[in-house]
């Protein structure tokens, strides 16, 4: 048990690869101005649930700057069992009346991403790798 946390411990500091202990599900991204708001619910193996309930989450947030490092402000918020809260600043320019978001790498596969526009209307995308370029207007 000692040999595998301290394995998962280097393995959630220093692995550019999540998928070998970790698995997204979806992302819902909501857009407020130039900033966006990120939930992502994911599930951990048996491995990593078991030092996450022993020790905390705490060694998750280094898998989440990385799925997240195309964004130059991207700060986690809150990270939890199976959820994690992230702010992406500055994500998108202004043009005109609209916002622009550029699509960026996600680094990882994320089955089903739902983005929410200002206004409330959405779409959802699946199987994605990254973010989608999007536009939506000033409110």
């Amino acid at each position: 048990m000692i040999l595998s946390s301290a394995s998962l411990t280097a393995l959630a500091q220093e692995s550019d690869d999540t998928s070998d202990f970790m698995h997204f599900d979806s992302m819902v991204m909501r857009f407020d101005g130039t900033d966006a708001y990120v939930t992502v619910t994911y599930d951990l193996d048996t491995f990593a649930r078991m030092y996450v309930l022993a020790f905390g989450t705490r060694h998750l947030e280094s898998s989440f700057e990385t799925i997240f490092s195309e964004y130059e402000e991207a700060k986690v918020i809150e990270i939890g069992y199976d959820t994690a809260i992230i702010n992406l600043e500055d994500v998108s320019r202004s043009s005109g009346n609209y916002y622009l978001h550029d699509s960026r790498d996600l680094s990882t596969d994320i089955d089903s991403l739902r983005v929410i526009y200002p206004g409330g209307t959405s779409k959802t995308l699946t199987s994605v790798t990254e973010t989608p370029n999007i536009f939506y207007g000033k409110e």
